[in-house]
């Protein structure tokens, strides 16, 4: 394993930049994770492709959304429990403000679910990004054709898989497999010591807890000045118990949310939920946000507070003490050969995700080939950031 970057990172840097990331990572989870490689390994050389693939590969088999639960370890390796909370505001909150806006309007308004945005000119930019970000991954971390092997066949799995839990089982049998095969035995596997880590200060538990607080205090308070504290809790309940048992992130939540909220439960219409899934789609950020709709129109603003907070909090607590375990026992020698196989997984997992997004965008159009074509000559030999990549692209559709 390469050496963990040590440059200092504030909590007002963390949180700006993942602000940014959640601004403009449209196309799922593995869009955003390709978009932070390019901010922080590639710009900003405050993490490592280890750090990458290793927060991927434990978001992958925790319950909860994929990308945020993996900004949340990034935050969490660089500046600790503090870190791990600034990420999650940062990613979450732009995103969170884009839909509320779009809730305000589709239910003042009327209007109609199916939004145009232009999207479809930027995904062949996004499957550029996820293809140079897989390909400059797999240079520097396949280092044995048995890891490349393990790659290939991970890749060829998620094309072909129709369940998640498949892919989930895949990461798993490739840790075991990377045990198997680069376990070495070796008797002078480092340690991390207490004092030198920021993710190991006695105070963690201390600023979770508060933070935890504040949030319910100012939950409940929302909840009373609104009158709305029944409906609050329900909300509350029904969308942290989504988060805790549901694994694969978004795609795989949505025919659940649609049975529990639109058949059993009756809080929104079929074309209200469409409209909801609409919403999170043409918005950047993880699908996951189609609550914050459904919460808004449970109750306003407070319900769409209430919503967010409750489909991703749980998740990411989890997150934050497996994150905890992981780095320190990180650097024993039998969990280094497990991430790499793991790691093996996650770049065929890559790939994996530029085809599922641009499966259904590419055809005898030849305007998404050039896109496609242009964006990843960029995204591999220049420092071009992408989010300029991406407005021009979306600036153009306008043409």
């Amino acid at each position: 394993m390469s050496k963990d970057r040590h440059k200092e990172v504030s909590l007002l840097q963390l949180f700006w930049s993942f602000f940014l990331v959640g601004s403009y990572s449209f196309g799922g989870y593995m869009s955003l994770i390709s978009i932070v490689r390019k901010d922080l390994v590639e710009k900003k050389h405050v993490l490592t492709d280890e750090q990458i693939l290793d927060g991927v590969s434990l978001a992958s088999i925790l319950p909860g959304p994929v990308a945020v639960n993996a900004v949340v370890y990034y935050g969490f390796v660089l500046s600790g429990v503090k870190g791990a909370i600034a990420s999650f505001a940062g990613i979450l909150l732009p995103t969170f403000l884009l839909v509320t806006g779009f809730s305000m309007y589709y239910f003042s308004m009327g209007a109609n679910a199916n939004i145009d945005m232009h999207i479809s000119f930027v995904i062949p930019a996004i499957v550029a990004v996820i293809t140079s970000v897989g390909f400059k991954m797999a240079k520097k971390q396949i280092r044995f054709v048995s890891q490349g092997i393990i790659a290939l066949l991970a890749l060829v799995i998620a094309i072909l898989a129709k369940h998640v839990l498949l892919l989930i089982l895949t990461i798993v049998l490739g840790g075991i497999i990377g045990y198997f095969l680069y376990e070495k035995g070796e008797s002078h596997s480092k340690k991390i010591s207490k004092s030198a880590s920021p993710f190991l200060e006695k105070g963690a538990l201390k600023t979770l807890g508060s933070v935890l607080l504040s949030v319910v205090v100012i939950v409940l308070g929302l909840a009373f000045i609104t009158d709305q504290v029944k409906t609050a809790m329900l909300i509350s309940s029904v969308f942290s118990s989504m988060s805790l048992t549901l694994f694969g992130g978004g795609y795989v939540i949505i025919p659940i949310m649609e049975q529990a909220l639109v058949g059993d439960l009756g809080w929104v219409t079929i074309e209200e939920f469409n409209a909801a899934i609409s919403i999170s789609q043409i918005t950047p950020g993880p699908i996951m946000t189609s609550v914050t709709f459904i919460g808004y129109k449970m109750a306003g603003v407070t319900g769409a507070i209430v919503a967010t907070l409750a489909i991703f909090v749980p998740s990411s607590l989890l997150m934050i003490g497996l994150s905890q375990v992981q780095q320190k026992i990180k650097h024993l020698s039998y969990i280094d050969a497990i991430m790499k196989g793991m790691r093996s997984v996650v770049i065929g997992l890559i790939f994996s995700g530029a085809y599922a997004i641009g499966a259904n965008h590419f055809d005898t159009n030849p305007i998404p080939w050039i896109i496609f074509f242009i964006a990843f000559v960029l995204f591999m030999f220049t420092k071009i950031h992408p989010a300029l990549i991406i407005l021009f692209t979306l600036l153009f559709s306008f043409l």
